[in-house]
């Protein structure tokens, strides 16, 4: 029986999966451990204090693995459950908490463990992408799965809707799972390790575009990492521009990788690798969206 619980997350999935969680059966005592993640653009501490205080949840500031270590060693949870904290647990705290520590791998395990793994998802043109519940063990990812969402990965699907998807699909699965979890009613199963793969966590500096590369494969990089997320971008006389609104050019283009192909009223278009071209409308510069070809002005341009 599950008297006392701990859900250790930021970011809006988290605090959705943990009100689904909560009003799944309100009878458990809840506390949430939130770090604050004031500089990321996706948190959602505040919204989490909100939620907390509505349901008179307790709610205390992660401020650090140890803090979270501490507070797990000393009150003895039955269980936790962690989505949207990307900070490494202890074996000590993982083997310490009766019924273990579970949470959100946003892939369909074994496929992607590691970092940014439905970026890497999108980036790669998976056909199907998900996300699994598992068990936290001290390895990367690897320990059983009890349940996995898989979507259609659309055409045109960008980060935010993948994560909307998986979002949507896992909210209308938790209510069921978590009763069962109460019940002792689950079984988790092993992950076939030798079909496991891997993938890094991305940084902002990896969103520089490799014109090199064609342009469905920059399309997918430009999806995968749209807003929420610091978004792909490149250089122009040293400034950074980031791609806002973009398309596939349907034709056979030959120029040089970065070459400004052509400039039409509303969009610019460069020449990627293998004969194709993307089209971009819309660019951040210096924080603000401005049409693509108040920049972009001269086909003798090249973008780096």
């Amino acid at each position: 029986m599950i008297v006392n619980s701990v859900f250790l997350g930021s970011k809006k999935f988290g605090l959705n999966l943990f009100k689904a969680l909560y009003e799944a059966d309100p009878t458990i005592n809840w506390t949430v451990l939130c770090p604050p993640d004031l500089n990321d653009m996706r948190t959602y501490f505040s919204e989490f204090q909100d939620y907390a205080k509505l349901k008179d949840i307790d709610l205390l500031t992660a401020t650090s693995p140890a803090m979270v270590e501490q507070y797990a060693l000393d009150n003895k949870p039955d269980v936790m459950i962690v989505c949207g904290y990307y900070r490494i647990l202890s074996a000590e705290l993982l083997e310490n908490v009766k019924l273990g520590v579970w949470g959100i791998h946003n892939s369909i395990l074994p496929k992607y463990r590691g970092g940014s793994p439905l970026v890497w998802q999108l980036i790669n043109r998976e056909k199907v992408i998900g996300s699994s519940f598992f068990k936290f063990t001290s390895g990367m990812d690897d320990g059983v799965v009890l349940d996995q969402v898989k979507i259609e990965n659309a055409e045109k699907m960008t980060i935010s809707e993948a994560s909307d998807s998986i979002e949507q699909a896992w909210i209308a699965k938790v209510p069921e799972i978590w009763a069962n979890f109460c019940r002792g009613d689950i079984h988790p199963a092993e992950q076939n390790h030798k079909e496991a793969s891997y993938c890094a966590q991305r940084q902002e500096a990896d969103g520089l575009i490799d014109w090199k590369l064609n342009a469905k494969e920059i399309d997918a990089s430009i999806r995968a990492q749209d807003a929420p997320y610091p978004r792909v971008f490149f250089k122009l006389n040293e400034q950074i521009v980031k791609i806002v609104n973009h398309s596939i050019d349907s034709r056979e283009i030959y120029g040089a990788s970065g070459q400004v192909f052509q400039i039409t009223d509303n969009n610019v278009v460069i020449c990627c690798g293998g004969c194709t071209a993307i089209q971009i409308s819309k660019v951040l510069i210096d924080g603000t969206i401005v049409d693509a070809t108040t920049i972009i002005n001269s086909i003798k341009m090249r973008l780096i």
